[in-house]
């Protein structure tokens, strides 16, 4: 049990040293912003998102940016968000309807070979944009750059966070840091745009937004975060409807790890470190956590079983629920199995 105990504690140091280097680390001068205007494909893949169909058109039609088109992909919706889109678009604005379910990655490809625009823009229906993200966005945008991901608080009510939005909190830290290297591992899938010179569409069941990303910097360009490009995601789920959520995305990032390993070798080693201190390790930690659980509450049974009142604690049992998802989708995909779609659904 020692070593156990001694792994999970180094692997967890690491990581946390890791995030305390990014909370310090100075920002880099930087360079002149980019003043070129590009026009911008603003694409929405959505499936039964009547609650938020109609503040989505309205946030899209408040965004200051001249040349922009706006993209709706109905992936097979079963309620009336179709319906709500067609009263409320306008003119600038594209349906697009599935007629099976395809998932949010195929929706995106599918609706990206429609475009012809210089940057592809990415946002889910639940995600509101301030009125100036792109413009911000766009200025990120020089010669070397293929991918910027926006600041997206994930909130409750639009203005209270849990465990979920104050993770993400730590997490764009973290991507503030490793954009000074223009290595963002991984975009945030509610908010990111890419060059459309730089976006690969030729693989189906791709997990967007971390693909998406290393799809980029294989092809020796940079990825970045922005800070000043600020959003706010609406975020509300009951304790299963997340545990299974939680279970798709862990599945689908295992699939990911498994097809950046093929071309790991052409990425540049700042993206290998920042890789596997933040991911690769991470993951460890968790499923490593995870196994060890039965020996920790032992243990803790062992010097006083008032101890357990520590997993009564709301943040606490949360966060074990989360890491036994992300370990439930690993074994998931394990066995062969890859989320596809918007449920359940394998392949």
């Amino acid at each position: 049990m020692l070593l156990l105990y001694t792994i999970l504690a180094v692997l967890g140091l690491v990581h946390i040293a890791y995030i305390i280097l990014a909370a310090i680390y100075p920002d880099k001068k930087s360079k002149s912003p980019n003043k070129e205007k590009y026009s911008i494909e603003h694409i929405v893949c959505f499936k039964n998102e009547t609650n938020f169909v109609k503040e989505k058109l309205k946030n899209c039609y408040e965004l200051e940016y001249p040349n922009l088109h706006h993209t709706f992909v109905n992936d097979n919706s079963t309620d009336a968000t179709s319906e709500l889109l067609e009263k409320h678009k306008q003119e600038n604005t594209n349906l697009i309807s599935n007629d099976a379910n395809l998932g949010k990655n195929r929706s995106q490809i599918k609706s990206v070979k429609q475009t012809s625009s210089d940057l592809i823009l990415f946002t889910d229906a639940n995600v509101f944009l301030e009125k100036d993200a792109l413009n911000h966005i766009v200025r990120a945008f020089d010669e070397d750059t293929g991918g910027v991901c926006g600041n997206v608080t994930t909130t409750i009510d639009m203005r209270h966070q849990d465990i979920v939005g104050k993770y993400w909190e730590i997490e764009k830290v973290v991507k503030r840091f490793q954009s000074l290297s223009g290595a963002v591992i991984g975009f945030d899938g509610g908010f990111y745009c890419v060059r459309m010179d730089y976006y690969n569409w030729s693989r189906s069941n791709e997990l967007s937004d971390l693909e998406t990303a290393f799809l980029i910097l294989e092809q020796g360009k940079q990825t970045k975060y922005v800070s000043d490009a600020i959003a706010t995601e609406l975020e509300k789920r009951k304790l299963k409807a997340s545990f299974m959520a939680r279970i798709r995305a862990s599945n689908r990032v295992f699939w990911s790890f498994r097809r950046i390993f093929k071309y790991i070798e052409k990425l540049k080693p700042s993206v290998i470190l920042h890789f596997t201190i933040h991911k690769l390790i991470r993951y460890a930690f968790i499923i490593l956590s995870v196994i060890s659980l039965p020996f920790i509450i032992a243990d803790l049974i062992g010097l006083s079983p008032f101890l357990l009142l520590i997993f009564a604690i709301p943040h606490v049992h949360r966060l074990i629920f989360e890491s036994i998802a992300l370990c439930v989708g690993g074994i998931i995909a394990l066995t062969g199995k890859e989320y596809t779609s918007w449920s359940n659904q394998k392949t």
